[in-house]
């Protein structure tokens, strides 16, 4: 049997759905891997493609919903927190519960994450993501 996985392909564009670029003295939260590009257009596209891959692969579509020939876009919101933990995820706007919970679970599964920061000290971040389910 195929992977879904294939299908979250375009899993995360935080920049059009939540998540703003940094302004002033703000860092946003950052992937391990890209906390050291200086550019912030480039850290973010980084952070944007490290969390969408993760999600790629760690979103599971689950059968009972493939019977029912459900898809479409779960929209979770998420807080990285000051120490780089992942709270609060909840789904925004979401499709079926089966879709919905595998969304929060998979969400709730990413690694740590660097923090955002305001004038060099840590502080916590929401984030909305879209996680496409079809049935590709």
């Amino acid at each position: 049997m195929k992977k879904v996985v294939a299908v979250l392909a375009a899993v995360v564009l935080l920049s059009a759905c939540g998540a703003k670029k940094p302004q002033g003295g703000l860092v946003n939260a950052s992937y391990a891997g890209c906390e050291k590009i200086k550019d912030p257009n480039a850290g973010f596209k980084c952070f944007n493609n490290k969390l969408s891959g993760y999600l790629a692969e760690e979103y599971r579509y689950p059968e009972a919903a493939r019977s029912l020939g459900i898809e479409g876009k779960i929209y979770v919101n998420f807080v990285v927190e000051s120490d780089g933990s992942i709270t609060n995820v909840n789904v925004v706007k979401g499709l079926d519960a089966l879709l919905d919970a595998e969304a929060v679970r998979s969400v709730q599964a990413l690694p740590k994450m660097i923090p955002a920061t305001f004038d060099g000290k840590p502080v916590r971040i929401q984030y909305t993501i879209p996680i496409n389910a079809g049935l590709k």
